[in-house]
């Protein structure tokens, strides 16, 4: 195999390592009265026991939260950017890109979280949440 197609596959393995698979989904309860969507555990949970008021405060500080990690990630692409272009020429270099799994772990818990309020605010009918945007 030439060094430029090996160069390439072993580019093509790091990129697929940088990829994210997608958070599982919630099973689809759409057809069901809010006050039936609520999953095993979300009135057990800590969200389950607050009032409105208090769903709306943990839903801001969930999105605030998911837009900090979000900065991390985005902030780290250029560089990833960079490195993979160079590593096209030095391979090993691909070694020092920032994959960022635990900010995208993370993410990935303050959804299911963010998912739960969203669930508990519309069966106890507290109205538009705030949004992540």
């Amino acid at each position: 195999m030439t060094s430029s197609k090996a160069t390439a596959l072993a580019l093509a393995f790091m990129l697929a390592g940088c990829a994210r698979n997608a958070p599982q989904l919630p099973p689809d309860l759409g057809h069901l009265p809010p006050e039936q969507r609520l999953l095993v555990g979300d009135q057990e949970s800590p969200e389950g026991r607050l009032n409105c008021p208090g769903l709306k405060e943990e839903a801001a500080r969930a999105n605030a939260a998911s837009r900090q990690l979000e900065g991390v990630i985005a902030s780290n692409r250029g560089y990833n950017t960079a490195i993979i272009y160079v590593s096209s020429f030095l391979p090993p270099l691909a070694l020092v890109a920032r994959t960022d799994e635990e900010a995208k772990t993370s993410l990935d818990t303050l959804q299911v979280r963010r998912d739960r309020i969203d669930r508990l605010a519309k069966a106890k009918n507290c109205g538009a949440m705030p949004s992540s945007n």
